[in-house]
């Protein structure tokens, strides 16, 4: 008997002591879940109302509304010679990255059409546009082909495909609903007022 209660006591005092921790474990802003009705997509329209306004399209939190990997595949191999024989290395080294989809991003600048739009460290972005017959401002690369294209990211070129759609092509800048409606509300003077919107 003495030995179950040695044996309980501890046990039961971890357990205590581990129900009263004062730890608050809450989801990662991250991995936190988004409703994709909250959002719409950024378009022509909407960017030529905010040129009118001369609005700083910087002061605007995008998101990206697809899941987009980015792949770099770069030979690590190298040669020596051994024995008289020159020897090859031909493995080769992957550095794949995630944007997930809903990554809140910033404008870093304006050129044309044409938005880039960073989702890591300055001078890291990437460009959105509305080209052709589309309104939205779709990812834009080079050497299209099944989907896949070509980004430069980290001074390096990867390969960009949507995880889960057909192409990298159909990934779109978005903005959240409620920031789209006030920040078109009328005002008694005629004119707009853009309401701020935070960066994170």
């Amino acid at each position: 008997m003495k030995k179950i209660v040695l044996i309980l006591v501890p046990v039961l005092f971890v357990m205590m002591a581990s129900s009263c921790s004062n730890k608050v474990y809450t989801k990662d802003s991250a991995t936190a879940e988004v409703n994709p009705s909250d959002y719409i997509p950024f378009s022509k329209n909407m960017k030529y109302r905010l040129d009118q306004d001369r609005a700083d399209l910087r002061k605007i939190q995008f998101y990206l509304d697809k899941t987009i990997i980015l792949r770099n595949t770069a030979s690590a191999g190298g040669s020596a010679i051994k024995s008289g024989t020159v020897m090859y290395d031909n493995s080769q080294q992957v550095t794949e990255f995630t944007i997930p989809a809903y990554t809140p991003g910033v404008c870093e600048r304006v050129k044309g059409d044409s938005l880039y739009i960073s989702f890591d460290a300055p001078q890291n972005s990437f460009v959105f546009a509305a080209v052709y017959e589309n309104e939205h401002f779709m990812l834009q690369g080079t050497n299209w082909y099944n989907g896949v294209t070509d980004i430069k990211y980290d001074n390096k070129i990867f390969k960009a495909q949507c995880d889960g759609c057909g192409s990298a092509g159909e990934a779109k800048l978005v903005i959240r609903r409620s920031q789209a409606g006030a920040g078109m509300k009328p005002v008694p003077t005629g004119g707009k007022v853009l309401a701020g919107r935070k960066l994170h």
